[in-house]
């Protein structure tokens, strides 16, 4: 049965949407900040450098690839495999990212003690979110429209947010230093709350509409 027939619009879906913004962004934050975080004998230029970095890749690799194989889930037959592939291309994306930032860490103070227990910490965190991708892909899989006709994030405007965060972040950090011994901790906080709170309200500015894409509606939804 079509998913268009079997899920009729809920008064309570834009509660769910919202939701859904909270919790990405909510990740959006704790991957910033655990970036930040990569050493915290590093000086505030390390931390922002480290960040830029991970800005140049992560967004450019996640949105695209994100929004390909969430289009793909739509309309597979059989989900089970197109969601598979979604939910372990974004791990797969951010857990390089975190490595990336660790070995940029190891690069700029090669006498540091870059433990790999701090990696391993992130892409274990980054497991425990796949009960909650699982059920948001239901949801995707449910709606009634085609992802391909609903707004989708733009990577470049997404970059140029994260970068005014990470400005702001240097700068605090620099302002803190002279007055605590872990500002850089400080700092990681403010970013995940600035993306708890802020990103949900700028969402609508990060959106564009995505260009028009023949595409198949859903069959089944036997995962």
């Amino acid at each position: 049965m079509n998913a268009h027939q079997k899920t009729p619009p809920r008064p309570d879906r834009a509660t769910s949407r919202d939701r859904s913004i909270r919790m990405r962004y909510a990740a959006m934050g704790l991957f910033m900040a655990f970036t930040w975080m990569g050493g915290s004998d590093e000086p505030p230029w390390a931390h922002a450098l480290r960040a830029a970095v991970m800005l140049l890749i992560v967004p450019p690799l996640l949105v695209p690839t994100n929004r390909r194989l969430t289009h793909k889930l739509y309309e597979a037959e059989h989900p089970a495999w197109a969601l598979g592939q979604l939910i372990g291309a974004r791990i797969l994306i951010l857990s390089a990212g975190f490595g990336i930032s660790l070995l940029i860490g190891a690069l700029l103070d090669p006498h540091a003690d870059h433990s790999l227990t701090s990696l391993g910490v992130r892409v274990l965190l980054l497991l425990l979110t796949v009960p909650v991708q699982i059920r948001l892909a239901h949801r995707t899989r449910a709606h009634t429209v085609h992802p391909s006709a609903r707004p989708t994030l733009s990577a470049p405007r997404l970059m140029a947010a994260k970068l005014t965060v990470i400005l702001a972040a240097l700068l605090a950090e620099l302002l803190l230093i002279p007055h605590l011994s872990n500002a850089g901790v400080v700092v990681a906080v403010g970013i995940f709350v600035a993306a708890l709170t802020l990103g949900p309200k700028i969402h609508h500015q990060l959106m564009v509409p995505q260009a028009p894409t023949t595409h198949r509606e859903p069959v089944g939804d036997a995962v």
